[in-house]
């Protein structure tokens, strides 16, 4: 059994459907998840709207949970290790877990230095940034270096079995991807 945690639109948990995983896609927003159960009905994925720092499930209950592209939207450090315990609390024993994170290193924020450097003055932590999202203003992102994200997993209680950094164009990282195992 296998937890989407931040599932989006469902791409990851229908992926993990097809190859014969029983998948929880569980997502905050619930236009992310009418749009899940639109394209990928005849799944037969469950469907659970809820808070990362607040899972609604029992301990132990999975066998691996994907954090894709989600704990960077986690504001604050204290919040990202509490959605990782939650994540720990649910997991199997010897359970992996997948993590991936935006890079402090992508380019397309490097420009942008200064605004990343000044978070820490204005009451953010280095990394914080606010991205534009369409009508809807910003988004909020932490991006991360490879250190604090691994960091960040350790210390949640798992052992960490993979980590590299993952480009998409050009030479730098633009993702952090931890693969780690609940001890």
């Amino acid at each position: 059994m296998v937890l989407d945690l931040g599932c989006g639109t469902g791409r990851n948990a229908a992926a993990l459907a097809s190859f014969g995983y029983y998948v929880v896609a569980a997502d905050l927003s619930i236009g992310m998840l009418k749009s899940l159960r639109k394209r990928f009905s005849q799944l037969g994925m469950a469907e659970v709207r809820c808070d990362a720092l607040h899972l609604p499930f029992r301990e132990g209950v999975f066998d691996a949970v994907a954090l894709v592209a989600v704990i960077h939207h986690i504001r604050g450090k204290g919040n990202r290790l509490r959605g990782m315990a939650e994540v720990r609390r649910v997991t199997k024993c010897g359970g992996r877990v997948l993590v991936t994170a935006w890079s402090i290193l992508q380019t397309r924020f490097l420009r942008r230095g200064i605004g990343i450097i000044s978070s820490p003055l204005s009451g953010g932590e280095l990394g914080d940034l606010i991205v534009p999202w369409g009508k809807k203003g910003g988004r909020f992102y932490h991006l991360f270096t490879k250190r604090e994200l691994e960091e960040t997993v350790r210390r949640s209680g798992f052992r960490i079995i993979k980590s590299y950094g993952e480009r998409i164009r050009g030479r730098l990282p633009e993702n952090w991807v931890v693969l780690a195992e609940k001890v």
